[in-house]
Formats: structure tokens, C-alpha cells, sequence
């Protein structure tokens, strides 16, 4: 019995068990991920052997209810905030809130924001495995180039808008920022900016034709204009944009074009609260797993949140660090220091209703009518009531 053993001073012994894994890290970011697992496997005390089985987000997310629902589900998941919803109103996973409670986890070095995005109302859906956000840069050869200082970006929404201006040469192919009518980064961010948003704060109200955003899209309007029409991936990597919103997964192709960028977090309106929006992956738990494979998951995840992988998965992917720790690591890393500063005041994007309906059916639409010449609060009313309909 190992409550006698533990009495006699005795470790716990434990029996050579396989935690199977589930998740869609598909591309380079995976081959770290099966590295830090195999190191995991060869290394810990518990006679764990973790197998991982990668697929896309798109074949995760059919394979997953069916294995639920047929009880075969993995022992554990990584899920994006984006997938959560569905999962969480079928109380397919487990609460993990005991996860902090234990004496081996550093529950301290846990930003508070970090933890609190992982909870839908009481249910703590997942423990932390990577945080990203969205981000400011600038080409600082352009900057330069228009007698901008090219160390000093813009304190406020306002002074990006007279650079975007400033910087949009159409003559030379150079614009000064990038309004993509297809994806939600850029104009989600100018709402912020703002003080706008979607929705109300508990997600039962459309907001979208508020004041702030009314401003928000005359100001979108005026970026369009310092815009390229049509933009895809390589766009920003270009050597022609001076300046654009976009997540970190961007750095590697500013490096491999040597473009001399700089990087902060969005800067807001003068006297508006700074917004972003997270996009956190949790560990999650079907509610399919045991409580002793439960126990034995915990023993991966806080392993994986330790300061020593942290910074490991920091410098390899280039997303920032969510700990404490790792991020005191970095303290001489400017980019890395940035990259981290929104994940403790961001949120995360229509959390119960998803923001991908909210964007194809009443951003993008009314982003085209408004860049077409359509009246901005005629516009907004008509795609407010269309998001009201979205939600639940």
C-alpha cells in the first residue's frame, strides 16, 4: 500500500504508464515540441512515456467529440482559445484549477492574467502551454528615410496614423501600413485603440456601432488609403511596408529578408486604456481521463512550466515568455520583453461566441462597403444587428 510505503519514507513507485497526447503543432514548431516530449520521456522519474500524435486543428477538432463521446479520448490535449467554446459548453474537459495547488507547481510565477484567460466563469479549462499576441512594427531603414527617428515608434494610435501618411509613397510601391479586408488583426486593433470593441463585456450585446468604433473606422478608412489593396503573408515581408500590425510567427521572415525592423506592443489613442487580444494554448484534460492519469499529466505540464523550458520554447518559436522566470530571462532581450508586456492586460477575442462568424459576416463585409464609400454608421448599425444575431 503506498500510503504505508510513504510512512516508511519510502518514494512512491510507479508503474511504467503511456499518456497519449493530441494536438495540431503541424509545422516547425511541433519538431521542438516532439524534442522537449522525448527529453521528457527519457528523463523523468514517473516511468512516463508520453506518445504524441500531431494532426491538424481542422481533423483535432472532428476527431476529438467522437472520442469523447466513444470514451477513448486522449489522456490530454493542447487546445487554442479559438476551439475552446464548443468543448467548454459540452463539458468535454475537466477543471485543472487543482494544477496550482500542488506543492512542486510555482503558482507565483504564473502571470495572474495568464491564468485567469484559462477560465470560462469557475471551470479552469487549461494550464497555460504558450501565449501570443499581436504587435506593432516598424522598418527602421524607412523611418529613416523619411526623416523619422528610427528608434523612436509611436506613443499613441493617433502619431501612427501621421506616420502611416508620412510613409506611403505610392511612386515607390511603399505604403505606410496595411488594412487587410480579409483578416480581423488590423481593424480588431484599431477598435482597441479606440475603446471599441464587438461586444459588450459579458458577450450578450453587440457593440459595433458605438462612437469609439465609428472613430475607430474613419481612422481605418484614412490607413486604407496608406494601404497596399491587396496584401497576403509576403506583403510584410516585402521591404515596403513601414509599418503593420501582426503576430510574432512574422519575425522569422523579417529575419530571413533582413529587414531592420523594430517591434512593441499596439500603442492606444491618447487617453484609452492599451487593449490586445491573447491567443492562449492550454493543457487540457478530457473528462474521459482517470484521476490517476490525470495525476500523471500534471506531473508533464508542470514540467513543461518550468523556467527552463519556458525560455527554451521563448528562443526557439519565437513567442514570448508567459512565466515570471523565463521572462526575467530575457531582461536584455528589448524584442522578447515586448512581446511578453500584452499578455498581461490582453483578453481574449469574444471568448464564449468565437470571433470567426462575428469577422466574415460583419467585419469584413462592413470593412468593404465602408472602404467603398458606404456611410460609417448607416454601415455599422446594419452589421451591429448582424452580430447581435451571432450571438448565443
Amino acid at each position: 500500500d503506498s500510503a504505508d510505503a510513504s510512512e516508511a519514507g519510502e518514494e512512491k513507485t510507479y508503474e511504467p504508464t503511456t499518456l497519449t497526447f493530441w494536438n495540431g503543432f503541424t509545422s516547425t514548431d511541433g519538431e521542438v515540441l516532439q524534442q522537449i516530449v522525448d527529453d521528457f520521456n527519457a528523463s523523468n522519474e514517473w516511468n512516463i512515456t508520453i506518445e504524441m500524435d500531431v494532426m491538424p486543428w481542422a481533423t483535432f477538432n472532428e476527431k476529438l467529440p467522437a472520442a469523447i463521446a466513444a470514451g477513448n479520448a486522449p489522456d490530454f490535449v493542447l487546445c487554442s482559445s479559438g476551439y475552446y467554446a464548443p468543448y467548454v459548453e459540452a463539458g468535454s474537459f475537466q477543471d485543472v484549477s487543482d494544477f496550482y495547488e500542488l506543492p512542486e507547481v510555482n503558482a507565483d510565477d504564473f502571470d495572474k492574467n495568464v491564468v485567469d484567460l484559462l477560465y470560462y466563469d469557475d471551470l479552469c479549462v487549461g494550464v497555460p502551454m504558450q501565449m501570443v499576441s499581436h504587435y506593432f512594427y516598424w522598418d527602421k531603414d524607412l523611418y529613416e528615410a523619411a526623416g523619422l527617428d528610427p528608434e523612436s515608434p509611436p506613443e499613441t494610435f493617433e502619431e501612427l496614423v501621421e506616420n502611416a501618411k508620412l510613409l506611403t509613397d505610392k511612386s515607390k510601391n511603399q505604403y505606410g501600413f496595411c488594412v487587410p479586408v480579409n483578416n480581423n488583426v488590423t481593424a480588431q486593433y484599431t477598435m482597441y485603440a479606440y475603446g471599441g470593441g464587438y461586444v459588450n463585456e459579458d458577450e450578450t450585446e453587440a457593440v459595433f456601432n458605438s462612437e469609439e468604433n465609428v472613430k475607430a473606422f474613419e481612422t481605418l478608412k484614412t490607413l486604407y488609403e496608406c494601404s497596399p489593396k491587396d496584401s497576403d503573408d509576403n506583403t510584410y515581408i516585402s521591404g515596403q511596408l513601414a509599418q503593420f500590425i501582426n503576430g510574432p510567427w512574422i519575425i522569422n521572415g523579417l529575419r530571413e529578408n533582413e529587414i531592420n525592423y523594430g517591434v512593441k506592443a499596439v500603442p492606444a489613442c491618447t487617453g484609452v486604456e492599451q487593449d490586445a487580444a491573447v491567443i492562449p494554448v492550454g493543457f487540457s484534460i478530457p473528462k474521459t481521463t482517470s484521476e490517476e492519469h490525470k495525476e500523471l499529466v500534471y506531473k508533464f505540464v508542470n514540467y513543461w512550466n518550468t523556467e527552463e523550458i519556458c525560455t527554451k520554447w521563448t528562443k526557439e518559436c519565437g513567442t514570448p515568455a508567459y512565466l515570471l522566470s523565463a521572462q526575467a530571462n530575457f531582461a536584455d532581450d528589448p524584442q522578447t520583453l515586448a512581446l511578453s508586456e500584452p499578455l498581461s492586460y490582453g483578453h481574449i477575442e469574444c471568448k464564449l461566441n468565437g470571433v470567426n462568424t462575428i469577422s466574415t459576416d460583419g467585419l469584413y463585409p462592413a470593412m468593404e462597403e465602408i472602404f467603398a464609400g458606404a456611410d460609417i454608421k448607416t454601415t455599422l448599425d446594419k452589421y451591429n444587428e448582424v452580430i447581435q444575431g451571432i450571438l448565443k
